[in-house]
């Protein structure tokens, strides 16, 4: 894949699949609204978001107090690829489902971290009870 940034627009909901899409291809989002990653997935997206990610305010943008293009033309080439580096080897791994019966390397996939935080939720809730 060629493209480096893919642009996150909200739409008419917070959260926007393509987020996803565009990290599963090592593509940098380029996030306009903190809801559409930050606050929604935090098994799946750590806290340093950038490490992964671009944030351009989008009230900053509607008022044309920043250009895009040039924001993410001054990220230099190393802090792309480490950022590409990080969500191909940190972050992928989590967001894609494995085949256990493969037998390739084991890895934490998105269905295994649902479950083991699921499982560390409930038994916090019975630990409280």
């Amino acid at each position: 894949m060629e493209s480096e940034f893919c642009l996150q627009p909200p739409g008419d909901s917070p959260t926007r699949k393509s987020l996803f899409d565009s990290l599963i291809s090592g593509c940098i989002p380029v996030l306009f609204d903190p809801f559409t990653a930050y606050y929604q997935y935090p098994w799946h997206l750590p806290e340093d978001h950038e490490k992964y990610s671009v944030f351009v305010d989008q009230e900053e943008v509607r008022q044309v107090k920043v250009n895009v293009v040039e924001t993410l033309m001054k990220i230099s080439k190393k802090e792309r690829d480490d950022m590409r580096r990080y969500i191909v080897y940190e972050l992928l791994p989590g967001l894609v489902y494995g085949d256990s019966t493969a037998k390739l390397e084991k890895f934490q996939d998105a269905f295994s971290i649902i479950m083991s935080n699921l499982m560390e939720r409930v038994t916090k809730m019975d630990s409280t009870a």
